[in-house]
């Protein structure tokens, strides 16, 4: 992060060159973040030329751009390409809520410390009348977004453990933090982000938090019958959090919750609830049953007696998924917020293994 405050008055905005097209260089908000753009860090003088649009947040109002980042060196001759950066942009004129929201999120993790699983931002700066908050590029974007483009849409078990462990280890090191506690509150998905490093083909996976939070992939269809799985962090946040205004009853629990409703949209796809009544009823289910069926929509058809006999669901003498997994998972979804496992405890257990794996699961289509 900028260690100048991106909110003093004293801040200088746009940007004095005229060998570029860039956003707010003559003082007014004509020109709008597109890809070929540059904007310019007036500050530093540092540029962002906009390569791609990536993502959105806050439901698709405001654009997340890949883009070239650029260094200026006084003494050379123009600013030096340094790589690629994720760059979010508020247009605070039409979007003064995102932009508080911004504001609010800058002043609370100035003193967070440093989690190589969480996506921290680089740099905040203005250009004109755009928030600007650059943080490191994930190349594969986000685990839900990955899943999209295969065909069966969801995660093979025995790679749910390898992601979730980078999960907790972000939780448990930085949001969670004994010292300086704090919560998620929208984990899902959609906030797990996937990157390969172009020189040495690794794979890593890091947890996006506040600041780095953004919807990747292809929106979502409107006409779809279930909830937008983007919103799954609303829809599907723990019972004591669920229909609650009092911020007091979010807590690390509350985020443990969403882990577990995370590990089902990886292992089954989006879920497949139209309403909180559906979630309640598979997650009571999957209680009651402890054992986990092969799919979660044939469950809500059976409840609805809209599938015939010949096609109901028989009691199976294997199990579809481990023991340990749906031991894990209902774990997470225990009523009680004090009787779910925090970060650490869960950390501790057997289900947590294999990167190696995970990488050639990312790697098939390269």
């Amino acid at each position: 992060m900028d260690s100048r405050n991106p909110f003093s008055t004293k801040t200088e905005i746009g940007s004095s060159s005229k060998q570029q097209t860039v956003i707010g260089e003559d003082g007014s908000s004509s020109n709008q973040p597109r890809p070929g753009v540059t904007i310019t860090n007036q500050c530093t003088k540092d540029t962002y030329l906009l390569i791609v649009k990536i993502g959105s947040f806050s439901n698709g109002r405001c654009p997340v751009y890949k883009a070239l980042f650029s260094r200026n060196k006084p003494r050379s001759n123009g600013p030096v390409p340094r790589g690629y950066v994720s760059l979010k942009i508020i247009d605070m004129k039409l979007h003064r809520n995102e932009f508080k929201l911004i504001q609010h999120q800058l002043q609370t993790h100035l003193y967070l410390p440093e989690c190589p699983k969480i996506i921290r931002s680089k740099k905040t700066f203005f250009a004109s009348n755009l928030l600007c908050v650059s943080f490191p590029y994930m190349s594969e974007g986000s685990l839900r977004s990955i899943l999209s483009t295969r065909p069966e849409k969801k995660l093979p078990e025995h790679l749910i453990p390898v992601v979730l462990k980078q999960v907790l280890i972000g939780l448990r090191d930085e949001i969670h933090d004994f010292c300086r506690p704090t919560v998620h509150k929208s984990l899902n998905a959609g906030d797990i982000f996937v990157n390969i490093n172009d020189d040495t083909n690794e794979v890593s996976i890091n947890l996006a938090f506040e600041l780095s939070v953004y919807d990747s992939g292809s929106p979502f269809e409107q006409g779809s019958l279930y909830l937008n799985p983007n919103n799954i962090s609303m829809w599907g946040a723990a019972p004591e959090v669920f229909g609650s205004e009092n911020e007091d009853n979010r807590g690390e629990k509350s985020d443990m919750w969403l882990l577990g409703i995370t590990a089902l949209e990886l292992v089954y796809g989006n879920l497949p609830v139209k309403n909180r009544t559906d979630l309640n009823y598979i997650i009571n289910k999957l209680r009651e049953k402890k054992k986990f069926p092969k799919s979660l929509e044939k469950m809500i058809i059976k409840r609805d007696n809209k599938l015939k006999k010949v096609m109901d669901l028989v009691k199976r003498k294997k199990r579809v998924f481990s023991r340990e997994f749906e031991e894990m998972v209902l774990s997470c979804l225990r009523e009680n917020p004090d009787d779910r496992p925090t970060a650490f405890e869960l950390l501790n257990t057997p289900f947590f293994n294999d990167f190696e794996k995970f990488k050639q699961f990312v790697l098939i289509d390269q």
